[in-house]
Formats: C-alpha cells, sequence, structure tokens
C-alpha cells in the first residue's frame, strides 16, 4: 500500500491539483483527457503531476492570456445592425 505525498514532496496528486486550481478532481481528469492539463504518470493507481511541470504550465497559460482591449482596439467597429427573420413580413414604421 503506498502512503499519500507528503507535503515536501516534488509531486501533486490530482486532489491536491484540483485544490490549487480551485476546481474538482473530475474536472482535472477531463481536461487531461483532452491534453489541456500538465503532463503527468501512473503511480500504481495515483496519477501525479510533477510541480515542476504544474508551474510550467500554468506559466505558459499566463504567457498566452491576454486581456481584453476591444475598446481600445484601432479595428473595432460597432455591431452590425441584426437582420429581419426569414419569412416574416417587415413591420410597417
Amino acid at each position: 500500500m503506498t502512503s499519500p505525498p507528503s507535503e515536501e514532496s516534488p509531486h501533486l496528486t490530482v486532489r491536491q491539483l484540483a485544490a490549487r486550481w480551485q476546481t474538482t478532481p473530475t474536472a482535472i481528469y477531463i481536461a487531461r483527457h483532452r491534453g489541456k492539463a500538465p503532463k503527468a504518470f501512473k503511480r500504481g493507481t495515483a496519477l501525479l503531476f510533477p510541480l515542476a511541470e504544474v508551474e510550467r504550465f500554468e506559466a505558459a497559460q499566463m504567457a498566452g492570456d491576454r486581456p481584453s482591449n476591444r475598446g481600445a482596439a484601432a479595428e473595432h467597429r460597432p455591431a452590425e445592425a441584426l437582420r429581419g427573420r426569414r419569412g416574416r413580413k417587415a413591420a410597417a414604421v
């Protein structure tokens, strides 16, 4: 029987990673399945994420995140007018 990793362990369990990211363990499993989680390895039945890999993944996510400056963009244009629905006659004004 394996013991859970200690606080000084260089690896995170699924529960520890979920707590770090403030989500559920199920969300971690789903993200891993979709390829949107750090690399991990299995040790027995436990899935372990190297802390260095988690930090690298988080840094890459932060680098790719861009603030929203839609209003400041020069190419920003106002929304197009909505078109009428098909099959309806235009209302007389």
